[in-house]
Order: structure tokens, then sequence, then C-alpha cells
């Protein structure tokens, strides 16, 4: 079967088996009922064919109408897999809005994208609609983690010359120390004609990072 959603089933040090699912292929012309049918169809020969993963992982949720179907095909999972774990992978501003992140209690894991909290460049470096509050993102953040019951990561992709800077590290890890994640992931960004950062930036972001009360991991 050849599949369009269902990416990747691979060992992942952090999570075990991995079956990692992208809805960022999900067009807005595709029929929606068709598509959920399309993914779940995909995800049970996966698992048919290479076992059940210790994790299934969503990624490419950017919009109301991808989350409305997130949700549809999170629900078929654990009605097939009762004890099947769900990870998702979100842009930061769908916390603003309290009935779209409610949505995500039931997630085993939750990773939030946020690349900087500094107001000037949150909308830009967020991929963010102009509209966006950053003040309703990062409180919407932190009144998430205060119900989930999950594992939260924070993950953030630096860019030579956008956001690799010690003011937004600083600030970074002054909105992680408040909310607390079970671990915070960095990377950075390289395509689209960006260089890699600096050396001595990654020796900066990792002193700033030393003694925080949680696991940090460095993907560059």
């Amino acid at each position: 079967m050849e599949y369009r959603f269902v990416k990747t089933f691979e060992f992942n040090f952090n999570f075990g088996t991995l079956l990692s699912v992208d809805l960022g292929t999900y067009h807005e012309s595709d029929n929606l009922m068709n598509s959920t049918e399309e993914i779940f169809n995909e995800i049970k020969d996966c698992v048919i064919n290479r076992g059940i993963p210790e994790l299934i992982w969503f990624k490419g949720i950017g919009d109301s109408l991808k989350h409305v179907n997130s949700k549809k095909i999170i629900n078929l999972i654990k009605k097939e897999y009762s004890h099947q774990q769900i990870g998702i992978y979100l842009n930061c501003a769908l916390f603003e809005d309290q009935e779209v992140r409610k949505e995500f209690y039931d997630c085993d894991v939750v990773a939030i994208n946020l690349n900087s909290v500094n107001p000037e460049d949150f909308p830009k470096i967020n991929k963010c609609p102009q509209f966006v509050s950053p003040l309703d993102v990062l409180k919407g953040i932190a009144d998430f983690r205060k119900e989930y019951k999950g594992k939260l990561g924070i993950y953030s992709m630096f860019l030579k010359g956008v956001n690799d800077n010690i003011r937004n590290v600083e600030s970074l890890k002054d909105f992680l120390l408040k909310i607390m994640p079970d671990h915070y992931s960095v990377s950075n960004y390289t395509l689209n004609g960006f260089k890699p950062v600096s050396d001595k930036f990654k020796q900066d972001l990792q002193e700033i990072l030393r003694y925080v009360p949680f696991k940090v991991i460095y993907t560059f």
C-alpha cells in the first residue's frame, strides 16, 4: 500500500518505535470524511505490516481544518487500539483558543513549537497570523500546562540572524521555568538558504540552559 500521510516507522531515541503521520500533505480541497478514512487506513495497514508502535506521532497541524481532522483520527485510533500512545506536534498559535487547546488533553505527548516569546517578532518567527496575540498564546500554553496530565515538550528552532541571540534565549528560558515542560528540544533551521547558527551561539545556549530542572535535547 502506498502511503500519502504515514511517513516513517522508526526507532526514536526519546520515544521508542514511532509511527509518524504528516497532515501537512492534507489539502483544503480534500474531502474531510474521505481523508480521515484514508489516513486511518494507512495507519492500520502500517500497524499490520510493521507492528504496533510505542507512539503514533502527528505533525503538520497548522489550521482548524487539520485540527478537526486530527481529532477524528485520534478518536478512531483510541477506539481501535485502546492502549496506543498518541503524540502531537503543534504550532503555538493554536493555544490562544481555549476550545481548541482543551482537545489535546487526551494526547499522551504534546509538543509545542515556540521559537520566541518576544512580542516584536512573535508572529513572524513562530509562523503565526498577525492577529494572534503573543500574550494570549503564552497564557494559553501556561493554562494548558496546569490541566494537562501527559508529557509536555517545547520545541525551538533557531535561525541564524533571526532569533539566535542571547536576549531571545533568556526570555525563552524564563517562560520555560514558569511552565516546567518535561523536555525542551532545540534545533537549528538550515533550509531555504539559512546558514547554521554559530558555534559561539551553541555554546552560549548550552551554558544558559545548563542547570534548568528539565531535560534539554540538542539536535544540532
